[in-house]
């Protein structure tokens, strides 16, 4: 925004204003959409505008854990919502004074990765060996030719 049209001190951020807006965490990233978590617990289909990718996106960036305003498609009825749009991408000083002023759901830390498993049972033996060569030179003198 231009600092002429600015009025007062700075300038702040989207918040939710209906009930069509609401705030979400990103749990899985599947390129141009993403699973969210909402604040009632069930997790639905985000669809990321080209708005926010490309050349554009240096400070949108989206990572699992990032806090999103996400606005429900008012074309789809209440009870069958599974889609939704991203309407702004908040960064870490955003969502920290967000979490002042709302409720922002948390992603337990097992469901954020369980696709990852580690196997602590197994033991690794590692040998090493050395070789040793040997090389040879002739000694040549230039005095003979």
């Amino acid at each position: 925004m231009a600092r002429k049209s600015v009025t007062g001190g700075t300038v702040g951020f989207p918040v939710p204003t209906s009930d069509m807006e609401q705030l979400a965490v990103v749990t899985k990233i599947y390129g141009p959409t993403c699973d969210v978590l909402l604040l009632d617990g069930t997790t639905i289909l985000c669809h990321i505008r080209k708005k926010f990718k490309g050349r554009r996106k240096h400070g949108n960036s989206i990572s699992i854990g990032s806090v999103l305003l996400i606005g429900y498609r008012d074309w789809e009825s209440d009870t069958a919502r599974k889609n939704c749009d991203l309407l702004f991408v908040y960064d870490n000083m955003q969502a920290s004074s967000l979490a002042d002023r709302f409720t922002i759901p948390s992603i337990p830390f097992a469901s954020a990765f369980s696709d990852i498993t580690f196997d602590t049972n197994t033991s690794i033996d590692i040998q090493y060996t050395t070789t040793t060569t040997t090389t040879t030179t002739t000694d040549t003198s230039f005095d003979d030719l």
